[in-house]
């Protein structure tokens, strides 16, 4: 009886890994990236057949620790996407996800964070109180699962018309979160082409395409699958962005250490931010202790975004240094 629920359960809410096909998508195909990205996101999406067919069970860790680690920061967003599915349509038991939060998928809270918001946007649910209960200062990188998820299955409303969710649109906090969420699905959409990239982002409305680029660098070093000059390439297309982009690259250097699962090849890192992944993690660190996590507001601000101007700040100095540094050679 109970295989058969199991079963029952995935039918209706599973995923078919065809869905990361780009073909299927219509993304961009035929690019170097591409078959890194498609895996990319199937792997995100066998995590949530997982969850959504197994729930918290005896046997998920053993099926984490089948992973390769370098892609297991994927296969949480995609368990916390099914365990958070699991509570929406739960009801008696309805803390799948904060228990897996607290417990085994702790070190990877922010990527649960974002796998929360994909089960939301799927399934067009709140996400005020979701909110409400998570980390005060991170909880709020759920609105960058929402962003991902309507850029990269609603790519024709998200990318090409514009649309933001009205629960997202007249506060621009949210709003600044959602397009992260955009700026790391432009990435697949693209395929990692640095030209396609800046193309796409140059027509959305000037004021949003600051945090699009972030998103782009977190997921140019998050996700990776192009090489080098092609990082160089998006780094000079992003113009007067630089520092945006690299503030993306900077939370995926920091998430990936948090995580215990950092990259063999940090270069991304190293020619968006001008350190190293590991330097990019102690000053995270750093900054988060002296706000305190548990601060929601600094300052009468939010403190992520407190934490995102330390980060800003202290980029733009890199790349300064590194400018000069250039320019003294030439």
């Amino acid at each position: 009886m109970i295989y058969n629920f199991k079963t029952l359960r995935k039918q209706i809410l599973g995923l078919s890994l065809s869905e990361g096909n780009f073909s299927k998508r219509g993304f961009e195909e035929g690019s170097k990236a591409q078959k890194r990205l498609e895996d990319v996101g199937k792997t995100v999406m066998m995590g949530y057949n997982v969850a959504v067919e197994n729930g918290r069970g005896d046997d998920m860790q053993s099926i984490i620790s089948a992973i390769k680690s370098e892609k297991i920061g994927f296969f949480h967003e995609g368990i916390a996407m099914g365990l958070y599915t699991l509570d929406l349509f739960s009801i008696t038991r309805k803390n799948h996800f904060w228990n897996f939060v607290k417990e085994e998928g702790n070190h990877h809270e922010y990527m649960a964070y974002i796998g929360a918001g994909l089960a939301i946007g799927v399934f067009n649910k709140g996400f005020e109180k979701f909110i409400a209960k998570a980390c005060p200062m991170c909880g709020c990188l759920v609105l960058d699962g929402i962003g991902f998820y309507h850029a990269f299955f609603k790519p024709k409303r998200t990318l090409k018309q514009y649309k933001i969710p009205k629960s997202i649109e007249k506060n621009r906090f949210y709003l600044e979160r959602f397009d992260n969420g955009v700026g790391r699905a432009i990435w697949f959409y693209d395929s990692g082409n640095p030209e396609a990239i800046a193309k796409t982002i140059h027509s959305f409305p000037a004021d949003r395409r600051g945090d699009i680029w972030s998103g782009v660098g977190l997921a140019a070093a998050y996700a990776g699958g192009v090489p080098e000059e092609d990082i160089f390439k998006l780094k000079k297309l992003s113009g007067n962005y630089s520092v945006m982009l690299g503030q993306g690259a900077f939370l995926a250097a920091h998430t990936r250490h948090k995580a215990g699962n950092p990259t063999n090849d940090e270069s991304t890192v190293e020619i968006l931010v001008g350190e190293s992944a590991k330097s990019c993690d102690e000053l995270a660190n750093q900054v988060i202790e002296q706000l305190d996590k548990r601060n929601r507001y600094v300052d009468n601000k939010p403190s992520f975004q407190v934490f995102l101007e330390y980060v800003q700040d202290w980029v733009s100095a890199n790349i300064s240094y590194q400018e000069s540094k250039v320019l003294s050679l030439s």
